[in-house]
């Protein structure tokens, strides 16, 4: 890889250092054409292309959305799971790798780690039924912290007893309202 000629000397070594931590999540994850990421990556690392401010300030909201989410939920790490479940399967990863596979619950990435919200499970920590009948509704996503923001945040669908909306997270007693709600995202921008 050239690097442009008016890149500071001492930020290179980082520069490298990134892009090749970036090829190395991009290698892992198996998604895409790799190598065209890469050499986007590359391109926006070396400041070939300049990301715009529409763009950035729009990652800035994502990231503190991220953050909000995550602070403000009780979250599960796989080991932890394991460790909860009343005949640890030997596999540390096991059971929420073969439930989040089926459709039973999903999970997020936060800080290298797959995170389950602790809502998705029953007190034996066994997954809701209804996580998989909302999953099924709500569709395949990009992004499955769509899904966290989703049950976090209040939905206009989803009323309370005074009629206030509701985060999904706090109405999984009631599937019906769910699995409407999940399924009313695609036909309108609201909630």
């Amino acid at each position: 890889m050239t690097i442009p000629g008016h890149t500071d000397p001492a930020a290179v070594s980082s520069v490298v250092e990134a892009i090749e931590k970036a090829l190395a999540v991009l290698a892992h994850a198996r998604q895409g054409d790799v190598i065209a990421d890469a050499d986007r990556l590359a391109e926006i690392a070396t400041g070939l292309i300049e990301p715009s401010g529409e763009l950035l300030e729009d990652r800035v909201h994502r990231m503190h959305t991220l953050r909000q989410v995550f602070a403000e939920g009780d979250w599960l790490g796989a080991e932890q799971l394991n460790a909860l479940q009343a005949t640890p399967p030997k596999n540390k990863s096991q059971p929420a790798s073969d439930w989040k596979r089926r459709g039973r619950i999903f999970g997020v990435s936060h800080g290298g780690r797959e995170f389950f919200a602790r809502y998705q499970f029953d007190a034996m920590y066994e997954p809701l039924p209804v996580i998989r009948e909302v999953l099924d509704a709500f569709g395949e996503v990009a992004d499955p912290w769509q899904l966290a923001a989703w049950f976090h945040y209040p939905n206009a669908w989803i009323a309370g007893a005074d009629g206030v909306p509701i985060a999904p997270k706090e109405a999984l007693d009631r599937r019906d309202d769910l699995v409407r709600a999940a399924r009313r995202r695609h036909d309108s921008y609201v909630a």
